[in-house]
């Protein structure tokens, strides 16, 4: 007669006849795969490969980089116009799909309107706040949400010193056409700025801009792109002063794993100043472009 635990253990082989020849098998079963978010994809796009577009990816958490960006203005309605500018800024991943960039701003120009100087000289600050929203291996596009608050102090010829507050809402959007080779990028974006000594004059400017980046060589990119601008004497749409539509090439250049340079130009292709003849707008906008930037990541 079989004792009672030599009885359960007979009752539970027959129960579990196959749980031996399992465990072999189980071996062979394929680890979980990572979940997938906004901010991780399997193929990166460099932010700065579109020109003066930007594309939607955002620093990793933890990551931390610092960029110095010369930007230039040239050409101007009724004389001369020479604008240069500097930004400084550095770059951090503060939790996932967020990246949070402060920056310092210093410029000069070199101008002359109507025969008369018009020099000026101006430095400011401010931050970057970027939150991805939309990841390309996700959704099939890229999608980022920016606020970037900032101020600038001006010190024009012969008009005093005033500072200038500027809020920038945008959109960027990007998108992998051929994976490895081809890829598009769309920007939207809003600026409302408060500008002069009190009462302070009010205005903003609206800009869509696309972009198509090839990379023809690991690591270099090339770029050519579209961007329309449209000036308001008012933080909303009302008022229009001006519009611009410019177009020019871009290149991008991974040198090393940690350093890259880029570099883009545009000109202005048409647009019209409210109550100026002439078929381009060189009252509010600049008719050259140029843009060159080196970024470093830690």
């Amino acid at each position: 007669m079989l004792k009672p635990a030599a009885f359960a253990l007979a009752v539970s082989s027959l129960l579990t006849p196959g749980f031996a020849a399992d465990l072999p098998a189980r071996k062979g079963v394929p680890a979980v795969p990572p979940v997938l978010s906004a901010c991780t994809e399997s193929e990166g796009i460099p932010t700065d490969a579109f020109g003066f577009t930007t594309g939607s990816d955002v620093a990793e958490v933890g990551s931390l980089g610092a960029s110095l960006t010369y930007g230039g203005g040239f050409g101007i309605r009724d004389g001369r116009q020479a604008a240069h500018g500097l930004q400084l800024q550095g770059s951090y991943g503060l939790f996932p799909c967020f990246e949070i960039g402060p920056y310092l701003l210093g410029g000069f120009s070199d101008a002359s309107v109507a025969g008369a100087k018009a020099d000026s000289r101006s430095a400011g600050a401010g931050v970057e706040m970027k939150y991805r929203l939309l990841g390309r291996d996700l959704h099939g596009i890229g999608l980022t949400v920016v606020v970037d608050p900032s101020f600038n102090r001006l010190d024009p010829t012969g008009a005093g010193n005033f500072t200038a507050y500027n809020t920038g809402i945008r959109l960027f959007a990007d998108r992998t056409l051929v994976p490895g080779k081809l890829y598009a990028a769309l920007n939207l974006s809003h600026d409302l700025t408060w500008t002069g000594p009190s009462p302070n004059l009010r205005s903003s400017t609206f800009t869509v801009g696309g972009s198509v980046a090839w990379q023809v060589l690991d690591g270099l990119y090339l770029s050519g792109e579209v961007r329309h601008q449209r000036r308001h004497d008012a933080l909303g749409f009302g008022k229009e002063a001006g519009y611009a539509t410019f177009a020019g090439p871009g290149v991008f250049w991974q040198a090393t794993k940690q350093f890259a340079i880029s570099a883009a130009y545009n000109v202005q292709i048409a647009g019209k100043a409210k109550g100026v003849p002439g078929d381009l707008d060189v009252t509010s906008f600049s008719q050259h472009l140029v843009k060159v930037k080196a970024a470093y990541s830690f």
